[in-house]
């Protein structure tokens, strides 16, 4: 006997897929059709394929994870596809087969036979897990009864490339100051360890006194290179203890909260988190979602543990009745987001309330980025100059001094 796998239309004119146990192809099809399905493909495979634990060779992108990019195309090309006149069941089928992520590939496989096993559309896509994320669920499962679900589609695939633009800007954004830092720190080592020190050995054979300023070059050169040590297991053993604290809960909420507190880091930070919560919740509402359900959705939009934190304070605060204003009122969310959702909320205008909100946090996001990039390079060269510059005076007024 052999193994065969098929693939047929059944009586809705929809593609089955499976496999067949028979002693020949022509045998296998026909115990394919007495299943009232018409045959359109059949090859043999081995028992192993037919387990599903066939030999294959595994390429890199069988283990990294799903970008937002390839999310953003999977759900522009449903979009496109739906409104064509597809159905949700054809438009997966060939979104299948554009997708280049292997993980996403595997993925709409699972969500199509969920489908045709008489799944809803969003139930298969949350049956996922962390796949597609808990607010295209939600989306989905509202356009599902209204009818939208092109729009809907359209919509999240805009909000995740807005999601995308903002963390690449913010990346960009504090991973910048981060390189400043780290060279100032790396140009100060060098010239304290590697510099200072030969210069120092060339004035002591001179025997002679050396002036204030190159003696306190000398001394902080030689401090340090005996701290040398001490200060980098400090700083290993520092390092390791931040880790093990952003692992814990507790430890991220209080991590997050500081950052937000620190000057040009924090507002940035508070600016991109403010823009993607309230551009979800306005996209939510818009699609005929509750405010509650859009809260707890978009709680997890926001990536810091401190904000995330208050938004689910407050989903409780809503829960037990309170309107939607006085139950965000907290810290650290500002006044402003506060004042401008009561007037939303009397007006009946919360959504577009949200909308505006979030443009508003991006165009202040941006232009902190962009004062942020002009600020840096003359700040960078200032420090490194400055120290530079520092080095060279103290050399030459020993060289003067002992000439």
């Amino acid at each position: 006997m052999a193994f065969f796998r098929y693939v047929a239309l059944d009586e809705n004119g929809a593609e089955r897929e499976g496999t067949v146990e028979a002693s020949a192809s022509r045998d296998a099809a026909t115990v394919v059709r007495a299943q009232g399905l018409r045959m359109m493909r059949i090859t043999e495979i081995t028992r192993a394929e037919s387990s599903g634990f066939a030999s294959r060779q595994y390429s890199i992108s069988d283990f990294l994870p799903i970008s937002l990019a390839d999310r953003v195309q999977f759900f522009q090309q449903m979009a496109l596809m739906l409104r064509s006149g597809l159905s949700v069941l054809q438009a997966l089928e060939v979104a299948r087969e554009l997708t280049i992520a292997t993980r996403l590939k595997r993925s709409i496989s699972r969500v199509a036979e969920e489908i045709k096993g008489g799944a809803g559309f969003s139930a298969a896509m949350e049956a996922q897990g962390s796949v597609f994320p808990l607010l295209a669920t939600q989306l989905i499962r509202s356009a599902e009864s209204s009818g939208e679900l092109d729009t809907v589609l359209e919509r999240i695939a805009d909000h995740l490339e807005q999601k995308a633009t903002t963390r690449r800007n913010l990346i960009t954004s504090l991973v910048y100051p981060g390189v400043v830092v780290l060279v100032s720190i790396g140009v100060a080592f060098f010239l304290l360890t590697s510099v200072v020190p030969k210069f120092a050995a060339f004035f002591e054979r001179s025997n002679k006194t050396l002036p204030p300023l190159t003696q306190a070059l000398v001394d902080w050169s030689s401090a340090l290179a005996v701290a040398s040590p001490y200060i980098g297991a400090v700083s290993a053993v520092g390092m390791v203890v931040i880790f093990y604290s952003y692992s814990r809960p507790q430890g991220r909420i209080f991590i997050d909260r500081f950052l937000l507190k620190i000057p040009i880091v924090g507002p940035v930070l508070m600016r991109s988190s403010l823009a993607q919560l309230t551009w979800a919740l306005a996209m939510l509402l818009r699609s005929g979602v509750s405010i509650l359900d859009s809260l707890r959705v978009g709680t997890g939009v926001v990536s810091n543990k401190a904000i995330e934190s208050a938004l689910e304070l407050a989903t409780e605060d809503l829960l037990a009745g309170r309107d939607f204003a006085s139950s965000i009122n907290r810290r650290p969310l500002p006044s402003l987001v506060i004042r401008l959702s009561a007037v939303g909320e009397r007006a009946g205008s919360l959504e577009q309330v949200m909308q505006e909100l979030g443009d508003h946090y991006d165009q202040e996001l941006q232009a902190s980025i962009k004062r942020m990039s002009n600020l840096i390079e003359p700040v960078l060269m200032l420090i490194i100059g400055s120290m530079v510059g520092f080095v060279y005076f103290a050399f030459f007024q020993a060289v003067i001094a002992l000439a």
